[in-house]
């Protein structure tokens, strides 16, 4: 059988244009595997790093002091005007934030209005804290009972006169206390910086034969360093953004809601870091004298 030239020649086309095109799909998948294997190198560091965190983040109590044993029928009132007049609002025992602020007993009309408020009554033996923003941040003011107009908000703000402000319709949120706990942290040995944001306590509690939790983000219930001052050195709580590292010990202020311990309970405590580890404890109360520490008063 005798080949022709033409077909010779396309025969060798042929047999060229196969071999490019093996150089191409071994070039393509040459990039795929190099791209699959840095993916599994980056999986790999991310979950060696993640699993690092969930080990290492932690944060430990060093102290549980109780600042507060208020009357669970306790109430304050907040007014417009620092002689006690204009509008008013009257706030139980809570936390009061955004809606809950402007409208405390949940009927659907707004008794507050933020940023507008200059004095407040608070029923004797109980506390409130009042916040210049909605979300428990900026300057704070805590009081105890009596009638406090102005003049006492600016005495007993942090920092003194609000910072310069001068307090007058500056209040946003409001906590009528409870039982409070002032907790003592620190992040533990190995830990990376943690932003406060990502830190929170939970306990849990017997209400009426039911089980009840109470829990906070430390930026919202009020945290700071042992001197009251922040990561910039500066007298005001934390806020969510801040990185705190090991070292220094920092102070919660902790409110609880729906439990009130008594004198023999023993509660259970979570200190959760997003991310990372959580540290678990138990709180025995044993005494509720104020100032007591109830983490070492077993």
């Amino acid at each position: 059988m005798t080949i022709l030239r033409d077909d010779r020649g396309s025969i060798g086309i042929g047999a060229m244009i196969v071999f490019i095109a093996l150089i191409l799909v071994a070039a393509v998948a040459s990039t795929v595997i190099i791209k699959t294997i840095e993916d599994l190198q980056q999986s790999g560091e991310n979950t060696a790093s993640n699993s690092k965190n969930l080990i290492s983040n932690r944060v430990l109590v060093e102290g549980a002091y109780l600042t507060f044993n208020g009357a669970a029928d306790c109430e304050a009132t907040l007014y417009q005007h620092s002689a006690f007049g204009g509008w008013s609002a009257t706030y139980p025992v809570g936390d009061y934030e955004g809606n809950d602020f402007l409208d405390p007993d949940n009927d659907g009309n707004a008794e507050a209005t933020s940023n507008d408020a200059s004095s407040i009554k608070v029923d004797d033996g109980c506390e409130i804290i009042m916040y210049d923003n909605p979300d428990f941040s900026g300057w704070s003011a805590r009081l105890g009972g009596g009638d406090h107009s102005l003049a006492d908000i600016r005495a007993n703000s942090r920092p003194i006169n609000c910072g310069g402000s001068g307090c007058n319709d500056e209040i946003s949120s409001i906590k009528v206390l409870g039982f409070e706990v002032e907790f003592i942290l620190k992040l533990a040995s190995g830990s990376g910086d943690v932003s406060a944001g990502d830190i929170s306590w939970s306990i849990s509690c017997d209400v009426g034969g039911s089980a009840s939790t109470d829990s906070e983000n430390i930026v919202f219930g009020g945290a700071s360093f042992l001197d009251n001052t922040n990561t910039e050195g500066v007298e005001i709580n934390f806020i969510s953004t801040e990185m705190l590292e090991v070292g220094p010990r920092f102070k919660v202020e902790a409110t609880f809601k729906t439990c009130s311990p008594q004198i023999g309970d023993n509660i259970p405590l979570m200190i959760h870091v997003e991310d990372g580890a959580t540290s678990y404890y138990t709180l025995p109360i044993r005494d509720l004298s104020l100032g007591t520490d109830i983490f070492f008063n077993s």
